[in-house]
């Protein structure tokens, strides 16, 4: 194994981080990955499959991608392509006798069609102004035709009243029975009815379930004693993943859930909401834990 190899191999290691990790988040398989630690660069795709896989090994363990290319270029003697040169040419300006069958039919179109749409947008505010002065007409001489109209006057007294002469021939008849006209409801009843559909809404709009509470944000700080490696997955997204250098600090604000992943428990410290959590592990330990509203859960 050569030194690109064992240089890619102890950074891993020193993270804690396994083949199948990066196989998994890298989609490289684990035979290529295999390959680039051993050095056994025939093994590989070839061209720029290689160098892909060696920036995205690099982009996980956190490591300086242009370095690790480098370093497999001369690893593995590769020469850089050469650029593809192509005779073009330029014209500075267009010469137009290489279509003599232009036409300016298009541009006529255009400018009649843009004359057509303004005339008819015109005729559309026009017909729209009229009706409206119309609509206002009717609604002026309505109320003028309600007031004038004369109120039917109550039948006379004499059509009414029978003749002396007629009443004395007419035999003795039993005096009709007038009409009674049953009471109207009272007031209250008819306000009461009223009420009722006021205080249905009221209710029903009272019965509405409460709005959801909105979910209580934490924060998560972790402090490096020494270089560490820490991965940070925040409400389902990624928001780190490198190498946290000593005496540096990353403060971390999630809602739901967050994961904090680390190559070197006893090398950095971790609070939740302030509150120091203690001692995490042994030096160059492994470690996950899963932090929700109420903390730790693991």
């Amino acid at each position: 194994m050569g030194a690109f190899g064992d240089r890619l191999r102890r950074e891993r290691e020193m993270r804690g981080i396994t083949l199948d990790e990066i196989a998994e988040s890298t989609k490289i398989s684990r035979r290529h990955l295999e390959a680039l630690e051993g050095e056994h660069f025939d093994q590989l795709p070839g061209g720029v499959f290689n160098k892909g896989f060696v920036r995205a090994y690099a982009r996980f363990l956190g490591i300086d991608e242009d370095q690790a290319v480098a370093d497999y270029s001369a690893a593995s003697n590769e020469q850089p392509e050469p650029e593809d040169k192509f005779p073009l040419e330029i014209h500075e300006e267009p010469d137009r006798d290489l279509n003599p069958r232009r036409s300016n039919l298009p541009l006529v179109f255009a400018v009649a069609a843009l004359i057509g749409v303004l005339v008819g947008y015109g005729f559309w505010v026009k017909s729209r102004t009229h009706n409206s002065e119309a609509a206002e007409k009717v609604r002026q001489s309505a109320p003028a035709s309600a007031v004038n109209e004369p109120h039917a006057k109550p039948p006379t007294s004499q059509s009414i009243t029978p003749s002396r002469s007629d009443t004395a021939k007419a035999p003795a008849q039993p005096a009709a029975s007038t009409p009674v006209t049953k009471p109207t409801a009272p007031a209250s009843a008819a306000v009461s009815q009223t009420a009722e559909p006021r205080r249905a809404a009221a209710s029903a709009v009272s019965d509405d379930p409460p709005p959801p509470m909105r979910e209580k944000a934490f924060f998560v700080q972790v402090k490096a004693k020494e270089d560490s490696w820490v991965s940070i997955v925040a409400d389902g997204k990624s928001v780190m993943q490198r190498v946290l250098p000593a005496d540096k600090h990353k403060k971390i604000k999630a809602g739901k859930s967050l994961i904090l992943r680390t190559g070197n428990a006893g090398g950095i410290e971790v609070s939740f909401n302030g509150r120091s959590l203690g001692s995490l592990g042994n030096e160059n330990e492994p470690r996950t834990l899963t932090f929700n509203a109420s903390g730790l859960v693991q």
